[in-house]
Order: structure tokens, then C-alpha cells, then sequence
């Protein structure tokens, strides 16, 4: 709930600190994670000022830095994400418009005479169904079970949510690399399933 300016940074370096300083946890075994690449900067160089040489072996890092790094760099992850290669901004982009050119179904959200007026939101609503760990089985089963309640849900919402949950499902299928039209057989992964692989291979791989 604390917004930006409210010491969040300041906080944080200060309690790692101070955990050194009482012989509570050596500085590598501590991990520190945060929203922007540059507050991981801020909170180095501030416990830089506090501990010195020490705090360089502290890991600060984004959370989707931290998560490539497990993804990339350790063995036990690479099975999570083999031989997927980044999505760059244009691949997201031509693998929507593709979806809603080639998609019978979704017009609701995609409107005759602006196909991609809406691309913008979708790619958003993506991104946070994938951030609160919804995969497209999910948001279906979840939609599919939705009503009208004559306050806040209408029919023309589960309408849409239904086009989008169908985007949502296509859009997780082609990335894999099973659509010959988009990507080759290595297929892609995006910015957030970052932090999904690494969850899930920290879940399930005791060594790691």
C-alpha cells in the first residue's frame, strides 16, 4: 500500500543492515527484491554507505531480473523453459494482431471497423492474469461459472471476458511455437513468464 516517496527503499536497506550488523544472517544469504531497476540501485549503493565492501555480496535485484537469473542460470530450471528465446515487443505485437485476424468468435473485442482498438487492454489484462498466477484453463473456468448480477456484471462484460479468455488461451498456445505462421519450433516466452517459470521450478525442484 505505500506509494512512491514513502521509504520503502530507505526501509529495506536499513533492516538488511541492521540483520548483518547483528550476526543474525551473513550478507549472502540475503535477498532483497523490488519493483524497478533503478530502487535495486538505490538500495545497493545505501547499504554500500551502511556496511561497505559487505554489501556488495547482498542480492538486490528486480523481481523479473532475479527470476530470469534462475531461469537462464540454473540447471534445474532449464527444463521450464528449453529452448524458448525472448519475445521481443514487435513478435507480441504481430502474435496479437494475428490472433485477432485469424479468431472467429472474439468480436466483442474486436470491433469491425478498428480490429486492434482494444489491443493495448488486452495485452494488459494478459499481463495481469499471468502476474496473479491465472492461466487460461483458469480464467475460462472462472468466466464460464461468472452470471450477470444486474450490479456490476452484465451480459456484454461476460461477453468480453469470455473473446478475451479465448485471446488469453490462443496467445499462451502460439508462443510455444506451435503456429508455423509466427514463431519457429523454439517458440517464445514473454516478460512475465519470467517470474512463472521460476516460481514453478522453485516449487518443484528441491535443489534448486
Amino acid at each position: 500500500l505505500a506509494g512512491p516517496g514513502t521509504g520503502k527503499t530507505e526501509l529495506l536497506s536499513v533492516r538488511a543492515a541492521n540483520i548483518i550488523k547483528a550476526k543474525k544472517a551473513r550478507p549472502e544469504n540475503i535477498l532483497i527484491l523490488t519493483y524497478t531497476n533503478a530502487a535495486a540501485k538505490a538500495m545497493k549503493e545505501r547499504l554500500v554507505n551502511i556496511l561497505g565492501a559487505d554489501a556488495y555480496n547482498i542480492e538486490t535485484a528486480t523481481f523479473h531480473s532475479f527470476a530470469n537469473s534462475i531461469v537462464l542460470e540454473s540447471d534445474e530450471a532449464a527444463e521450464y523453459i528449453q529452448e524458448r528465446v525472448q519475445i521481443t515487443d514487435i513478435e507480441q505485437i504481430k502474435l496479437l494482431e494475428y490472433i485477432l485476424n485469424n479468431t472467429e468468435g472474439i468480436n466483442k473485442i474486436r470491433p469491425f471497423r478498428a480490429p486492434y482498438a482494444f489491443e493495448r487492454e488486452i495485452s494488459q489484462r494478459i499481463t495481469e492474469l499471468k502476474r496473479e498466477g491465472v492461466s487460461p484453463e483458469q480464467f475460462a473456468g472462472i468466466i464460464e461459472k461468472t452470471e450477470p448480477d444486474g450490479a456490476y456484471i452484465e451480459e456484454k462484460h461476460i461477453e468480453r471476458l469470455k473473446a478475451l479468455a479465448t485471446v488469453y488461451k490462443l496467445y499462451e498456445e502460439y508462443k510455444t511455437g506451435k503456429n508455423e505462421h509466427l514463431f519457429d519450433e523454439r517458440g517464445r516466452y514473454d516478460y512475465d513468464d519470467m517470474i512463472l517459470f521460476a516460481v514453478e521450478a522453485l516449487r518443484n525442484e528441491p535443489e534448486l
